[in-house]
């Protein structure tokens, strides 16, 4: 049931069925789904009356979640999952997950599916998260206010699953539909924000709870954990990182992409980075530990694009070294971490970026004006005239400008560390037949993106309205789109997957359509 093939990133062929974790028993367990889902929308379908608006989209959604339906828009979810492996696919259960969060991932099927005609998609969309936001007892508590006492279990995967769904929504509403509704999304992000920190999301699961992970712990690997080492437990924390990753990202986006100040400080985030592909994606304990190396160096041999590390750094740690210039390890991160970083680095410009603007309009003195240059180059020299005689900043702005300018000069130089861990590893995890699938392994467009950003010092540009800053910012990854493409042919490397970004994608029209931007997987070839 439920079979198809799904290119997964690193590059083997999956054929298991996604129903293939339920045991069949006296009734159809993918019928009483279907219903579960149909009264999830409408939970007082009863009660409406005839030929009433209830009741004609209680009709609609009976026509639209069939179990052939439902098969093949959960099928249709894997093209997405290629670009933000969130789910644990190998034992997620959709008969057994979170009602809300199979509805958020049909709803991104559909997307990707010829069933459902766009104004289809989007009536789907609003039903899906009218009902999620109305059974999610943590988003009711966060966004009313509540003073209730949540007693929350961190190890909870039911509660997980609830976050999983709120994150599909939120994702749906920034990049897929209308102004209005990506106006509804960046106005509702806040919610999904306090959500991680109340879930405490940002930290690994401490000793005591049943899912504790001993590879999520900082420090050194040691014999001890090898041996108490459980894949469930390892598949639950991972699970939450990269869900906590993923809202993180959001945000990241959000001030890319629409100037919107950002909710995350990279360094609140005290999680190891995302683990290899190879590890996420195994589907046996066996296999997963092979690909982490806990089963001896031999046995980790087809994890070749990976950084073969059976506890990844920390986001902290890797920022660290990246801003003190210190001797970053080859091979010390994946590529899905090193998109991490980079994003990481584009929230810091736009932090310094946005102080100074704010510091120029606050003062008119000379040296120190709204159109001029704030990259370090050209900041020296305005610096040494800080004390002449054509006027001075008081002491306390003067010390601000100082700090913002040096802040700068680190994450430019910040910013070159990752280009050569970038160049240094894709030398020696990804040959030039393999290829990159996935929008969160092409970190090198936003590196460039990233150069750009900081010699820009207008104010209209970091000021400017979220559409219009969203269709510059699409305009200049174009560009560079083409840069990247000559770049990596020349290098005989795999040109990744935001080189298939529709070039009209957040361009030509305003009403976005997702999957012009995360392209749909050609399975056949393991291409986007």
């Amino acid at each position: 049931m439920f079979s198809g093939l799904y290119s997964n990133a690193s590059g083997f062929v999956d054929t298991t069925p996604f129903f293939d974790n339920w045991v069949p028993g006296p009734s159809d367990p993918l019928q009483s789904k279907v219903e579960a889902l149909i009264t999830f929308c409408y939970p007082d379908a009863s009660l409406s009356v005839p030929g009433s608006q209830d009741m004609e989209g209680f009709e609609k959604v009976k026509s639209i979640l069939t179990g052939e339906n439902i098969k093949h828009l959960l099928e249709e979810y894997k093209n997405f999952h290629s670009h933000w492996p969130m789910i644990h696919m190998p034992t997620f259960n959709p008969i057994n997950a979170d009602h809300g969060l199979v509805l958020a991932m049909i709803c991104v099927g559909a997307i990707y599916s010829d069933r459902l005609a766009l104004k289809e998609v989007s009536w789907l969309m609003r039903l899906v998260k009218t009902s999620v936001y109305r059974s999610s007892h943590i988003y009711r508590l966060i966004s009313e206010d509540s003073k209730e006492f949540l007693n929350i279990d961190s190890a909870s995967s039911s509660l997980l699953e609830e976050v999983q769904a709120l994150v599909l929504i939120q994702t749906l509403f920034i990049w897929h539909g209308s102004q209005m509704q990506r106006q509804k999304g960046r106005d509702e992000f806040w919610v999904l924000v306090q959500i991680a920190r109340q879930l405490d999301l940002l930290h690994p699961i401490s000793s005591g709870h049943g899912n504790f992970s001993v590879l999520h712990q900082a420090g050194p690997l040691e014999g001890t954990e090898v041996n108490t080492w459980t894949w469930t437990a390892w598949v639950e924390q991972e699970k939450r990182a990269r869900t906590m990753y993923l809202i993180w990202l959001i945000d990241a986006a959000i001030t890319i992409f629409f100037n919107v100040q950002p909710r995350f400080d990279a360094y609140e985030v005290k999680l190891p980075l995302p683990a290899d592909d190879d590890a996420w994606e195994a589907k046996s304990q066996q296999d997963c530990a092979s690909a982490l190396g806990l089963r001896g160096e031999a046995a980790q041999v087809k994890n070749t694009t990976g950084s073969k590390r059976a506890k990844q750094i920390g986001m902290c740690e890797a920022l660290h070294l990246l801003h003190h210039g210190a001797d970053f390890p080859q091979r010390a991160t994946n590529v899905y971490s090193k998109f991490i970083l980079v994003h990481a680095i584009h929230v810091q410009i736009y932090n310094v970026q946005y102080q100074i603007l704010s510091l120029n309009s606050q003062s008119s003195y000379g040296g120190f004006t709204s159109s001029g240059a704030t990259t370090p180059q050209s900041t020296e020299g305005t610096r040494s005239n800080g004390n002449s005689g054509r006027g001075t900043p008081v002491e306390g702005v003067n010390n601000q400008y100082s700090q913002a300018h040096q802040k700068l000069r680190l994450t430019v130089s910040a910013l070159e560390v990752w280009k050569r861990i970038w160049d240094a590893d894709m030398q020696v995890q990804y040959s030039p037949s393999q290829q990159r699938v996935g929008f969160c392994r092409d970190g090198i467009h936003f590196y460039y993106l990233a150069r750009i950003f900081l010699r820009s010092s207008r104010r209209e540009d970091w000021a400017a309205q979220a559409d219009y800053r969203c269709l510059q910012v699409f305009n200049l990854l174009k560009q560079i789109r083409t840069h990247v493409a000559t770049d990596s042919a020349q290098k005989g490397l795999d040109m990744g997957s935001v080189t298939s970004v529709d070039d009209s994608y957040g361009i030509a029209d305003l009403t976005l359509n997702m999957k012009h931007l995360f392209t749909p997987v050609n399975r056949a070839t393991h291409q986007n």
